[in-house]
């Protein structure tokens, strides 16, 4: 089941008739669990285990964080939470990358040892329920929050139906404190969900699904294409991502409006970006939040030197792109934006065009050439994002 089925209209307007009936507060959480893990089932089936082990070892690896009084100890259960939580992502997601790597270097040092890869499924939006479970117990950690008391109310955060597939990535501290309100189907959020609902139809159905065809083409063999075809298809690219991605995350943000509990907004006019920084402060926001937070800040952030600095974000990046997808185009990606971040960090208000150039930039105009300059250098990201091998990416 997903957000462009029949089956989704039918299971989320049994929510609705459900929540309404539902008076008592508690009852409205346990039947959101229950239609959120059925949600989950018609997707992922067995993998359902998987969430639910996600749910208990983070609450409780947060609770055993919050009451412990030794540093040592909590870090210890941390890193357990850490490795405990990543154990599948990293075996699903990681383990046949991983092995086709190592294959590679062994045919290199002509060592006559090959493994076999496994059949695996990726179950359906475990890096996002994963990543939402990790920043509980990190937050726990930072004594950002305090933990949930009751595990049933956990356990509706992290199997919330709306952002269980494709996000956005939740949160404790922006969900969790909503759970204390009446859930109400409103007028208002009945407004503002449908109209959110249908604009994310249309970036979905009518422009992303209608750019996915002519951009397939060209990326599946790009060899002999013109230079402007490819150009063309990589701008394309750009708009259709945008629009399949963000399409489902309003969606999403649509749903949870008219159900009451609200999901943090994903993107905001990243193509309007004057510069990567403020690219990536308007582009899937809730994962560049989550790479600072808890991957940039903790490797030193920009508080150890400027060259620390830049190592800390290109770091940051790398692991962005491989959370992406377990091939290197998705790393040369990921590393291509820390560098990317790491010149303009470089150069911001260090480069002087002259005095008359400089006060022209932040007119109309300039403000137009800064937009136009950062989208291309995004685009020939999308470039490294969307080639499927290295000789079509250097083609």
């Amino acid at each position: 089941m997903d957000f462009y089925s029949v089956e989704f209209a039918v299971f989320f307007s049994f929510v609705i008739l459900g929540l309404v009936a539902l008076k008592k507060q508690k009852y409205q959480h346990f039947f959101l669990i229950a239609a959120g893990y059925f949600f989950y089932w018609t997707t992922s089936s067995i993998f359902l285990l998987i969430l639910i082990y996600i749910s208990i070892v983070t609450f409780y690896a947060g609770e055993a964080i919050y009451i412990s009084d030794s540093e040592k100890r909590k870090k210890g259960i941390l890193i357990l939470a850490l490795v405990a939580s990543l154990a599948f992502l990293g075996f699903f997601k990681y383990y046949n990358f991983g092995l086709e790597n190592l294959n590679y270097i062994l045919s290199l040092a002509h060592i006559d040892i090959q493994f076999t890869p496994l059949s695996l499924i990726l179950p359906i939006g475990i890096s996002f329920y994963t990543f939402s479970g990790l920043s509980y117990v990190f937050d726990i950690y930072y004594e950002k929050i305090k933990p949930e008391e009751y595990f049933y109310k956990y356990a509706l955060f992290v199997s919330y139906f709306p952002h269980l597939l494709a996000g956005p990535i939740v949160r404790a501290g922006q969900f969790l404190p909503q759970l204390k309100n009446q859930m109400q189907i409103t007028s208002d959020g009945l407004k503002l969900g449908i109209t959110l609902i249908v604009w994310g139809f249309f970036k979905k159905i009518v422009i992303a699904d209608n750019l996915a065809p002519f951009v397939s083409s060209v990326y599946a063999n790009p060899m002999g294409e013109t230079s402007f075809t490819i150009v063309t298809a990589t701008i394309l690219f750009g708009i259709q991502i945008y629009c399949d991605f963000s399409g489902y995350i309003d969606i999403a943000l649509g749903c949870a409006n008219i159900i009451s509990l609200h999901l943090p907004q994903n993107f905001n006019r990243p193509y309007f970006s004057k510069s990567p920084t403020e690219f990536w402060r308007r582009w899937n926001i809730t994962l560049s939040s989550f790479i600072k937070d808890y991957i940039y800040i903790p490797l030193g952030g920009n508080r150890k030197g400027e060259m620390r600095t830049y190592f800390n974000l290109i770091v940051a990046f790398l692991l962005c792109g491989l959370w992406h997808g377990a091939a290197w185009n998705f790393i040369l990606w990921g590393g291509y934006h820390g560098i990317l971040l790491s010149v303009h960090k470089r150069i911001h208000n260090r480069i002087s065009l002259g005095k008359t150039v400089d006060t022209w930039l932040h007119t109309h105009g300039g403000l137009l050439i800064k937009i136009v300059i950062t989208q291309y250098f995004i685009c020939l990201g999308w470039v490294m994002f969307r080639s499927q091998n290295l000789q079509d990416l250097l083609y």
